[in-house]
């Protein structure tokens, strides 16, 4: 049993978090930084570890941001069958946003709670940014945290609220005001007087905006499954900075810590550890030419004014053009390049990892030099008239879209596929390492260069 310090004095008492990894990238990422400043133990699970069986020595099951139809994609049915088991013999789940939404009975979703997405019309579809939520304070989550608190959200869905299984599933924070940096599509709300007029600018936009839409609708729930419980927030806790929202994180970990009827049945389970170091220069060289190209993609977008730098992870870009996913594509491959002196190095494994980290090379080179073709030819296009990223707009811009991200929301395409590559080489070098990990996120340098 790991007993580590935490900032605010406190002590994890508890065996190791699963993390379920796949399709997760900066928000897995952000998941196990808060983790590994927390002091708590963690170890990532890919899809098929959870197919073949989630060890019994845990009892919480943590499923990161991101889009839920690539997350169970990537499980299966068996790996939906397994997630259901350990939930209803005793395990705890806990979600992010994407994880929380995979876990509802709207499709793409493991149907463990009754509970549904709320349809995209009725919801605010663009916040982003900081937001109060006002807390049930008889919760033992809320233990030592103000009643009222800013959190992040990052692009959340909203839940469909209704009971669970004949008993009420608890909303465990509502959300209030917006606060700080709180965006809706690219309006920042405090920016704007009491004379503006949200149905106006919903009217111009065409689509909600108010973030009146949100207030008093719950961000946090905590819902029953046979012997075990889930807590899904839209709330992204585990946001580096978010002082309040990283303490109510490390709060809901201790409780489901606490309250799991898992015991240690199995063993810790997994594969074993595979030798660890700096691995082939070929390797290590490909990692660096992807994140460089990627780089200046980045570069490329700023010199053109379609994005600036929200924070050291996440880019804010215009209306328009996607932005999360070239910011995605840099903040991994830079995580993937700092974490070089621990790829695999055995004879076996190096060459199955030259020819991945070539592959990786080829494919962002690729991937950039088209993305550069289309950020202008959509930049050219809104000159004439206002561009939507799913809309059609002419056939250039539609043909580049389709290639590099296929024709949904949640990447296809080029996009996709080279996602998914970044995706496994990041487990490979994350995982089987003893205790917590730390995770460089932050990739700008303060001179405006990149690491």
């Amino acid at each position: 049993m790991n007993r580590s310090r935490i900032q605010h004095g406190e002590q994890w008492d508890g065996p190791a978090i699963a993390v379920f990894w796949d399709q997760s990238l900066v928000w897995g990422l952000l998941c196990i930084d808060a983790l590994s400043l927390a002091g708590i133990p963690f170890r990532l699970l890919s899809a098929a570890e959870i197919c073949a069986g989630i060890p019994g020595s845990y009892r919480i099951l943590l499923v990161p941001g991101g889009w839920a139809a690539h997350k169970v994609r990537a499980l299966g049915e068996s790996g939906k069958r397994e997630i259901t088991r350990f939930v209803e013999e005793g395990g705890a789940y806990i979600g992010f946003c994407g994880g929380a939404g995979m876990a509802l009975s709207s499709p793409p979703g493991l149907y463990l709670t009754p509970i549904e997405r709320m349809p995209l019309s009725e919801r605010l579809p663009s916040a982003s940014g900081r937001i109060y939520v006002s807390g049930t304070t008889s919760h033992p989550i809320w233990q030592n945290i103000p009643p009222r608190i800013p959190v992040s959200v990052w692009w959340p869905s909203q839940f469909r609220w209704m009971p669970a299984n004949g008993r009420p599933a608890g909303p465990l924070a509502l959300y209030d005001e917006p606060a700080g940096d709180f965006r809706t599509a690219d309006i920042r709300v405090c920016d704007l007087d009491a004379s503006s007029s949200w149905p106006d600018l919903e009217k111009s936009y065409g689509i909600n905006l108010d973030p009146g839409r949100i207030k008093g609708h719950p961000a946090i729930i905590e819902v029953p499954r046979g012997r075990g419980r889930l807590i899904l927030s839209y709330a992204h806790l585990e946001t580096p900075g978010d002082a309040l929202g990283n303490r109510l994180f490390f709060n809901t970990l201790s409780y489901l810590n606490k309250l799991s009827e898992k015991a240690n049945e199995r063993g810790e389970g997994g594969t074993p550890p595979q030798e660890r170091g700096p691995g082939d220069e070929h390797s290590r060289t490909g990692i660096r030419r992807a994140k460089e190209a990627a780089a200046e993609l980045i570069a490329f977008g700023e010199a053109n004014l379609l994005w600036n730098w929200r924070n050291p992870w996440l880019l804010n870009w215009r209306r328009g053009v996607r932005g999360l996913e070239y910011g995605t594509l840099l903040v991994t491959l830079a995580c993937l390049d700092g974490c070089g002196e621990n790829l695999p190095i055995s004879n076996e494994r190096a060459g199955a990892w030259r020819e991945r980290a070539g592959q990786l090379e080829k494919d962002t080179i690729n991937f950039c030099s088209l993305a550069k073709q289309l950020l202008l030819e959509e930049k050219i296009a809104s000159q004439t008239g206002r561009v939507s990223k799913l809309g059609k707009v002419n056939d250039r811009v539609d043909a580049l879209r389709s290639a590099l991200f296929g024709n949904k929301m949640n990447h296809g395409g080029l996009c996709r596929a080279l996602f998914d590559l970044i995706d496994g080489m990041l487990l490979d070098v994350l995982k089987d390492r003893p205790g917590t990990l730390p995770v460089r996120l932050s990739y700008r340098t303060p001179d405006g260069g990149f690491r």
